[in-house]
């Protein structure tokens, strides 16, 4: 299943319309016999779509939009790229859970491994008091390790995207913790946490801090957040339980059907062993 795929790049064609993206992955999601739910996906992005331009003048944004559109990009990557594969479904009903996970692999033997899909997109706000904020919060970073940028050059909208995205992969993995706690003991398996970025407001190196951390339960030497996180958490109360079986990673711009989809994200090693 995907825990045993080694990361990878899937190519597309770049730079198109949310109508044009959904197009150009119709098909394939339409006639993979794998796919059992592609039409479902597809009607729900619809349905996201036709909001959207119902209400975007009255300021709707398209932040979920986003995200359905990130999930057709999964859906893609996993027929293409999960050797293994055998169906897949999409938000398949989980009895007694009120809520769903996005995607049910299963292969040829009947082993199952979930995925939930999350979009991390921190807003960008370049001012006075979110860069106030920031300073607040550099002057807690480590000794050895800083995240350095300038006030001229849009320091408070990068600096504030960069620490509101590792807040929000506490929030969003302790959310998927809770559901894989509901699933039923028939349906259990590995639960993955597959995050989404549009490369710009975080990187993969982000990731690969936080599930570093995640993994062991503690934070790696090099990581600049460790105190805030750590302060975060203690402030909001916040403990995860470690039960997810990792991470994967999809980058994608909004407009592209472009995406870059790595799985089991994993810092560095920080030294080469010893020979």
């Amino acid at each position: 299943m995907v825990a045993h795929c080694r990361w990878l790049h899937a190519w597309g064609r770049p730079r198109l319309s949310k109508t044009q993206a959904r197009t150009a992955w119709a098909p394939r999601l339409l006639n993979d016999p794998r796919f059992l739910d592609g039409r479902k996906l597809l009607k729900r992005f619809d349905l996201e779509i036709a909001t959207w331009r119902a209400k975007k003048a009255q300021g709707f944004t398209f932040r979920q939009l986003i995200n359905f559109g990130n999930e057709l990009g999964t859906a893609i990557g996993l027929l293409d790229h999960v050797t293994d594969l055998a169906t897949l479904r999409y938000e398949p009903l989980i009895p007694g859970m009120p809520k769903t996970l996005d995607f049910l692999l299963v292969d040829a033997e009947g082993r199952r491994a979930w995925i939930d899909v999350k979009t991390v997109a921190p807003q960008w706000v370049d001012n006075d008091a979110e860069w106030k904020r920031f300073q607040a919060i550099a002057r807690k970073f480590p000794g050895n390790a800083r995240l350095v940028v300038d006030r001229v050059f849009g320091g408070a909208g990068i600096g504030g995207q960069a620490i509101k995205t590792r807040w929000s992969f506490v929030t969003r993995t302790l959310e998927v913790e809770h559901k894989a706690a509901q699933i039923p003991e028939q349906m259990r398996g590995p639960v993955w946490l597959l995050f989404c970025s549009d490369r710009f407001a975080w990187h993969p190196d982000d990731l690969e801090d936080f599930a570093d951390m995640y993994r062991t339960g503690r934070f790696r030497d090099d990581d600049w957040s460790r105190n805030e996180v750590s302060r975060y958490m203690k402030e909001k109360n916040l403990a995860m339980s470690g039960t997810l079986s990792g991470f994967h990673y999809l980058g994608r711009r909004h407009d592209e059907v472009m995406i870059d989809l790595r799985f089991r994200v994993r810092g560095p090693e920080l030294f080469a062993p010893q020979k």
